[in-house]
């Protein structure tokens, strides 16, 4: 048994050339980007998608928001800011199909975000 534990770790120590370990890298850096980029929304589109999927007949809902960067102005002593505003979102929802529930979650989307209904577009997906 302490023969065959030596005779594998001798054979895996002459496979890891530098060009391996490398390679190794780069496909573990790969898996990390390709799980981050699965829950590349934002904590407000999170929680937003969230709360629209708990609407009913909406089913699984994704939500992306566009915003713009605003500078402010602060007080007295003219220092100044930016914020990004959201500007327009798109809601895809599995049960947009229906009318009455489009309607729903777009009225939900711009009392939220404080958008107006021409920046909302809602539609139907297969999520």
């Amino acid at each position: 048994m302490v023969r065959r534990l030596k005779d594998v770790l001798s054979r895996l120590r002459a496979a890891l050339t530098p060009q391996a370990v490398v390679l190794l890298a780069a496909a573990l850096l790969l898996f990390w980007l390709a799980a981050n980029r699965q829950s590349g929304a934002s904590p407000l589109e999170e929680r937003l998608s969230r709360t629209l999927s708990c609407m009913e007949d909406a089913g699984r809902v994704e939500v992306t928001i566009r915003t713009r960067e605003v500078k402010t102005s602060g007080g007295t002593l003219g220092a100044s800011a930016s914020e990004d505003m959201p500007c327009g979102a798109v809601v895809v929802a599995q049960g947009a199909r229906d009318p009455l529930v489009e309607m729903e979650l777009r009225e939900a989307v711009c009392a939220l975000l404080g958008l107006p209904a021409s920046s909302v577009s809602v539609v139907t997906g297969g999520i």
